[in-house]
């Protein structure tokens, strides 16, 4: 069907973002066109400091939910994001007026879900209102789940794992101390009334 490839839908859904002040958007994000389309660039935004992931299909493809998913799931699961957003377009935006498709996008009926190191929301229909607010749940999710402690806890294992490794190796661990700039405490003299008493 002719019409724009979803990275334009993905592209202006960012912009719409970052003019409610919800994302910040890299500048080739930012200065991105319609007529640009055949050549986009990825859409990977900040949200409340996290990098997050917009993926998105038009509704005129049989498999457009799966595939998006699919496409959020990999941005989180391979570290590229830490949110993705799965976006399903209504198929009738391939047909609006280029001077149109930003006013029409922004009022309409997405399919959205929400993907996080936690697991998919499920497809939910809303427009970028209930976007906002469902990347705000998300946010608020990851905190309550202490994705971050779990991440310090995996950390100071392989920490410890090295550090075992390395107990033995006595040249090894000097040669690093002095690569760091590492000094040992100076010894300590004790007092003498303390020997004394």
């Amino acid at each position: 069907m002719p019409g724009y490839r979803q990275e334009v839908f993905n592209i202006l859904l960012a912009q719409l973002l970052q003019e409610r002040g919800v994302i910040a958007a890299p500048e080739n994000i930012v200065k991105s066109s319609v007529e640009q389309h055949r050549h986009m660039p990825d859409v990977l935004v900040s949200f409340n400091g996290l990098r997050t992931a917009i993926e998105g299909e038009v509704g005129d493809h049989a498999d457009a939910q799966t595939l998006a998913v699919k496409s959020a799931r990999y941005r989180v699961e391979e570290g590229i994001a830490h949110i993705g957003v799965a976006i399903v377009y209504p198929m009738r935006l391939r047909k609006v007026d280029s001077s149109e498709l930003k006013a029409e996008l922004a009022k309409s009926e997405l399919e959205i879900a929400i993907v996080t190191e936690s697991g998919d929301s499920g497809f939910v229909k809303g427009n970028t209102d209930y976007l906002e607010s469902a990347l705000r749940h998300a946010f608020e999710q990851l905190l309550r789940e202490d994705v971050v402690a779990r991440a310090v806890k995996e950390l100071d294992g392989g920490i410890d794992v090295f550090a075992r490794a390395m107990a033995d190796k006595g040249g090894v661990t000097d040669r690093m101390a002095e690569a760091l700039g590492i000094r040992g405490l100076p010894e300590r003299k004790l007092d003498t009334e303390d020997d004394a008493a």
